[in-house]
C-alpha cells in the first residue's frame, strides 16, 4: 500500500509521456504558480463551499472528462494537464468522479471532478497534487506546508456548460443524469444566456415532451402540458427542490433569477408527493458565490419593453465564511395586446454561511410585484383561426382598462441547511414560507358559447376575485453510502411537509360592455352584486420517503417509495355557510434498472407511479379518491467520453386512472371510472460539436387520448378523442457558433426553429366534435458580442440582440373552452447591454 501523497509509478509514467504535449501549459503553470486561487469553480453556479485562501493556480485550459471511476478519470486528467497525481489504491475502488466540462484551471477541474465526495486535494507543487483520504484533516495546510483544498459538495458547475451532467431532480441526490432511470432535461444558465431567454415558456421551448402555452395574458404561472397532461396547480412547479406553493395565481417565474431548470418527465410522486403524471419542473435560483462579481443589464425591446437588472455576489467576510448574492430586476413593458402591461419588480437576496467545511446554511428570500392584464382573451374559433369574415385583431383588448388587471405581491423567505457528518452521511433541511396578496379582476366574453355578436361586437363581463394566501413547504432528509458485500447503496430517507391557507372571494358584474372589435369604447361603468363565493381552503400534507440507489459493477438499481397523507378543508361563507373535509392518502414509488457501459452508454427501464388529490364528491356524498398514474419507460442515455454533451432517447406508456366521468345512473354527478393514456417517444441531444459550435435538438411524439369514459346526458363519450392542446409531433433545433479566433472573436451567433404540430380543442359535449387547430413553425435568433475581446479596456461589456417568432407568424393554441383558442406571441425583438466586473 503506497503512502498517501506519493505518486504511483504508473501515473508518473503517464504524466511523463504527455509532458512534451503540455510544454506551453507547464510554462504558464510556472509563471502563475504564485497566483491566489480565490475559490472553487468558475461562475459560482450552485456553489456552497469553503476553499482555502492560499491555493496554487495555473493557467485555465479546456476539459472534457466524463463521469467515471476515479482511476480512469485521473488518467484522463493527466493526459489533459501533464500534472502528477498521487492517491491511495483503495480510493480507486470506491470513488466515481463527476464529469468535468469547460474551461478552468487544473485545480478547479480536480475540485469539480471530486465534488460530492469526502476526498481532499493536497496541492504539492505547481503541477502536482495528492488526493487525501477522508480521514485526513480538512482545509488549511499539512505538516509539509502543502495546501489542502476543502471537500466540495455542489450540484455541478453548469455556469459554463451547455449540457449539464448531473441534477438533483429525480433522485434528490446529486446523481449523474445518465444514471437516473427516467427522462431528465436540464436547461443550464449558459443555454438561457445563449438564447437570451426572458420567460419560462421560452426557457423550455426546446425541451421535448413539454408544451407551454404562449398565452400573452396569462395570469400567474404558465399553462403547462407534460407528456399530454395539463397542470392545473403548482404541483408541477418546484423551486429549489421544494414545491413552489399552492396558489397558481400568486407568482410567475423570472428566468434572470435562475441558475438552471430541470425538467423531470413522468410520474414523480415516489419522491415529491402529489404530482402531475406527466412530470414536474424544478428551478434552481441563483446562489451566493465565492468569487466577487457584479453585473448590470439594460434592456429595450418590442412593445416598449424597458428593463434594468443587477446581479451581485461574493464574500462578505475576509475568511470567506459568509457569502452573498443579490439579484434584482425592474421591468416596465406593454404587450401585443392593448392595455395589457407586463410590469415586474423582482428582488432576490441570498446569504450563505459556512462555519466549517462540513456545514452550510443558505438563506434565500424573494419579493415580486407583478402587474398584467386580467382579460382572459379567449377568442372564438370562428373569428380567429377559421375566420371567414370578422377576425378579431391580435391587439384587441377584451377587458376594461384600469379595472380588469392582475396584480400580485408575493414575499418568500426560506433556508437550505446542510451538514456532512464524519461518517460520510449528510443531513439536508430546506424550508420556505410564502405570503401573497392578489388583486385580480378578470374579464371574459359574456355570451355562451363565446361568440362575436351583432356582426362585430363582443359582450365583455368582469369578475372581481381578490385572493390572499400563506404557505409553508419543508423537506428534511439524510443520505449516505453503505456497502453490503459487493453492493454499494446510496441511501436516502426523508420527511416532507406542506401547508397552505388561501382565502378568496368572487363577485360578478351584473352587466356587460358591448365592445366594437374594430373601434372599442371602454368608457363603460360596471355594477356588481354580492359575492357569490367567499371561501377559505386549508391544506396540510405530510410525506415519508426512502430511496436506495444500488450499484454492482456496471449495474444501477434505483428503488424509492413514499407514503403521503393530505387533509383538505374548504369553508364557504357566501350564502349558506358550509364546511367540507376531505383527506387523501397514497403510496407511490419507482423501480428502475440501468447498465452503465464504459463508453458512456446507459440503457435503462423503469416503472413509476403518481397520485393527485381530487376535490368533490359523488352522488352518495363520498369524497373522490386521488387519481393515480402508472408509467413504463425504457430508454438510453449517452454521454460520450471527451465531449461536452448528452444524448437521450425514451419511450413511455403512461396511464392515469380514477378520472372523473359522468355518472350513468345519476344525472349531473360524476364517478371515477374514466381513464387517460399517453404513449410517446422523446429524443434530445445537446452539447458542443466542434470548437465554438453548440446545439440543442429535440423531437417528441405524443399520443394522448381518452381510453375510458361514460357517455354524458347527450349520449356522447370521449373515448378515442385526443387530449386538448396536445400535438402528436413537436421538434426543435438550435445552433450556435461562438467565434474563438480571428478578428471576430467575442461574436456569438445562434438561430433556432421550433415546430409544433396540429392539435385539437376540447370536445364539444353537445356535438361530440373536436376542432383541429393548425400547427406552426417559429424562427428564433440571437447574436451577442463581447467587446473585451477587441479591447481590454472594455472587458466585461457585452451587447446582445435576440428575437422570437421573427417571421411574425400568427398562431393559436386550443383555449379553455371547446370553441375557443388563445393567441400566440407575435414577433418580439430586444437588445440587452450588460457590463460585468
Amino acid at each position: 500500500m503506497m503512502r498517501r501523497g506519493m505518486v504511483p509509478q504508473a501515473l508518473q509514467g503517464a504524466g511523463q509521456r504527455d509532458r512534451n504535449k503540455q510544454s506551453w501549459g507547464r510554462l504558464a503553470t510556472l509563471l502563475l504558480a504564485s497566483t491566489i486561487l480565490a475559490g472553487g469553480l468558475p461562475g459560482g453556479a450552485g456553489l456552497s463551499v469553503a476553499v482555502a485562501q492560499q491555493t496554487a493556480q495555473t493557467a485555465p485550459m479546456r476539459f472534457a472528462i466524463p463521469a467515471q471511476p476515479l482511476g480512469a478519470a485521473i488518467d484522463a486528467f493527466i493526459r489533459t494537464t501533464g500534472w502528477q497525481i498521487g492517491y491511495a489504491p483503495q480510493l480507486a475502488r470506491t470513488i466515481t468522479t463527476r464529469a468535468v466540462n469547460g474551461t478552468m484551471t487544473p485545480a478547479e477541474a480536480l475540485q469539480a471532478m471530486l465534488a460530492g465526495s469526502a476526498i481532499r486535494i493536497r496541492i504539492t507543487g505547481p503541477s502536482s497534487a495528492a488526493l487525501v483520504d477522508p480521514s485526513e484533516a480538512a482545509g488549511g495546510t499539512d505538516a509539509s506546508g502543502a495546501t489542502l483544498l476543502d471537500r466540495v459538495a455542489v450540484e455541478g458547475n453548469t455556469a459554463n456548460r451547455l449540457a449539464a451532467t448531473s441534477s438533483s431532480a429525480g433522485t434528490k441526490t446529486d446523481t449523474p443524469i445518465r444514471e437516473v432511470p427516467q427522462s431528465v432535461s436540464v436547461v443550464t444558465r449558459k443555454e438561457l444566456d445563449q438564447r437570451q431567454v426572458t420567460d419560462l415558456n421560452d426557457a423550455v421551448a426546446y425541451t421535448p415532451g413539454v408544451r407551454m402555452v404562449d398565452y400573452t395574458s396569462n395570469q400567474g404561472l404558465p399553462l403547462l402540458y407534460m407528456r399530454g397532461f395539463f397542470a392545473e396547480s403548482q404541483r408541477s412547479y418546484y423551486r429549489d427542490g421544494l414545491r413552489s406553493g399552492y396558489n397558481p395565481y400568486d407568482l410567475t417565474i423570472e428566468p434572470y433569477g435562475l441558475e438552471q431548470i430541470s425538467v423531470l418527465k413522468g410520474p414523480a410522486s415516489g419522491l415529491y408527493g402529489d404530482a402531475l403524471p406527466g412530470g414536474l419542473i424544478d428551478m434552481r435560483t441563483k446562489r451566493p458565490t465565492e468569487e466577487a462579481f457584479r453585473e448590470v443589464q439594460l434592456e429595450y425591446g418590442s412593445f416598449d419593453e424597458k428593463q434594468a437588472a443587477v446581479d451581485f455576489g461574493g464574500p462578505l467576510t475576509q475568511d470567506g465564511t459568509v457569502l452573498y448574492r443579490f439579484t434584482g430586476l425592474k421591468r416596465d413593458a406593454d404587450t401585443q395586446v392593448d392595455h395589457s402591461p407586463n410590469d415586474a419588480l423582482y428582488l432576490a437576496p441570498a446569504i450563505t454561511w459556512t462555519p466549517d467545511d462540513a456545514t452550510s446554511l443558505t438563506v434565500l428570500a424573494q419579493y415580486q410585484d407583478l402587474t398584467r392584464s386580467g382579460a382572459e382573451q379567449s377568442l372564438p374559433i370562428a373569428n380567429s383561426v377559421y375566420s371567414t369574415g370578422v377576425t378579431i385583431p391580435s391587439d384587441f383588448y377584451m377587458g376594461a382598462p384600469g379595472l380588469s388587471d392582475w396584480n400580485s405581491k408575493s414575499t418568500s423567505i426560506g433556508y437550505e441547511f446542510e451538514h456532512q457528518f464524519d461518517n460520510g452521511w449528510t443531513l439536508r433541511n430546506n424550508l420556505r414560507y410564502t405570503h401573497s396578496k392578489l388583486d385580480f379582476t378578470s374579464a371574459f366574453i359574456w355570451t355562451w358559447p363565446i361568440a362575436v355578436v351583432d356582426d362585430h361586437y363582443v359582450d365583455i363581463g368582469v369578475q372581481k376575485r381578490p385572493r390572499t394566501s400563506d404557505s409553508v413547504v419543508a423537506d428534511l432528509n439524510v443520505s449516505g453510502e453503505v456497502e453490503t458485500g459487493p453492493l454499494t447503496h446510496e441511501l436516502l430517507f426523508g420527511l416532507n411537509y406542506g401547508y397552505s391557507n388561501i382565502r378568496e372571494t368572487r363577485t360578478n358584474s351584473t352587466n356587460a360592455n358591448h365592445l366594437d372589435i374594430y373601434n372599442p369604447d371602454y368608457d363603460f361603468a360596471y355594477t356588481f352584486g354580492g359575492a357569490w363565493s367567499d371561501s377559505k381552503d386549508l391544506v396540510s400534507q405530510y410525506g415519508l420517503y426512502a430511496q436506495d440507489q444500488v450499484k454492482w459493477e456496471n449495474w444501477i438499481l434505483t428503488l424509492n417509495g413514499r407514503y403521503d397523507w393530505a387533509d383538505m378543508t374548504t369553508y364557504q361563507y357566501a350564502g349558506t355557510a358550509s364546511k367540507t373535509d376531505q383527506d387523501a392518502h397514497a403510496f407511490t414509488g419507482r423501480v428502475g434498472l440501468g447498465y452503465s457501459f464504459d463508453n458512456g452508454v446507459v440503457p435503462y427501464a423503469s416503472y413509476s407511479t403518481s397520485f393527485e388529490p381530487v376535490s368533490g364528491t359523488d352522488f352518495g356524498g363520498n369524497p373522490f379518491k386521488p387519481t393515480t398514474g402508472t408509467q413504463y419507460e425504457v430508454g438510453v442515455k449517452y454521454q460520450p467520453e471527451g465531449w461536452n454533451g448528452l444524448l437521450s432517447l425514451a419511450w413511455y406508456d403512461l396511464t392515469q386512472q380514477n378520472v372523473t366521468t359522468s355518472d350513468p345512473n345519476n344525472s349531473g354527478y360524476s364517478v371515477q371510472q374514466g381513464e387517460v393514456r399517453s404513449r410517446g417517444l422523446e429524443l434530445e441531444a445537446k452539447g458542443e460539436i466542434a470548437d465554438g459550435w453548440s446545439f440543442v435538438a429535440s423531437y417528441a411524439y405524443t399520443d394522448a387520448e381518452v381510453t375510458k369514459d361514460n357517455a354524458n346526458s347527450s349520449g356522447i363519450s370521449q373515448v378515442g378523442t385526443q387530449m386538448k392542446a396536445v400535438p402528436y409531433n413537436t421538434a426543435s433545433l438550435w445552433l450556435n457558433y461562438a467565434f474563438e479566433t480571428s478578428r471576430l472573436e467575442g461574436l456569438s451567433i445562434g438561430a433556432g426553429l421550433r415546430r409544433v404540430g396540429s392539435s385539437y380543442t376540447a370536445m364539444d359535449t353537445g356535438t361530440g366534435q373536436q376542432v383541429k387547430i393548425p400547427g406552426y413553425t417559429l424562427l428564433d435568433a440571437a447574436i451577442s458580442y463581447d467587446f473585451g475581446k477587441a479591447n481590454p479596456d472594455w472587458k466585461g461589456l457585452t451587447l446582445a440582440l435576440s428575437g422570437t417568432n421573427l417571421t411574425d407568424e400568427r398562431y393559436f393554441t386550443p383555449g379553455f373552452y371547446s370553441n375557443s383558442v388563445l393567441d400566440g406571441k407575435r414577433r418580439t425583438v430586444k437588445a440587452t447591454l450588460a457590463y460585468r466586473w
